[in-house]
């Protein structure tokens, strides 16, 4: 299971196999505690990569959190997911993922 460190500032990533990520015109990153989404973050604070043929690589979506966005979020298990649609209007969704929130020896903004 992958982890997140408190206040730190991890970039989450989704890779997108039938569809381009550049084709998308709306995303929205959910990170969900406790029943509660606790950080929601839109397309435009995102880094989309096209796919590519040479080399060959798939598209993806990725948003980095910053120390403050890190810190809501308590110990134990959060949940991530993305929810997107297309400009010909195909909405998908990710499955959700199960991440541990772990504890960090300075759980403060580093400035």
């Amino acid at each position: 299971m992958a982890q997140i460190i408190r206040g730190t500032t991890p970039t989450i990533q989704f890779k997108f196999k039938q569809v381009d990520a550049a084709d998308l015109i709306t995303a929205i990153l959910t990170i969900k505690q406790s029943g509660t989404v606790l950080i929601e973050k839109e397309m435009d604070v995102a880094t989309v990569i096209p796919a590519s043929t040479d080399p060959p690589t798939q598209s993806s979506i990725s948003w980095e959190l910053s120390q403050e966005e890190c810190l809501t979020l308590a110990y134990g298990r959060a949940t991530i997911m993305l929810n997107w649609l297309t400009a010909d209007g195909t909405r998908g969704a990710s499955n959700e993922y199960s991440v541990d929130i772990v504890q960090n020896h300075i759980p403060e903004v580093i400035t």
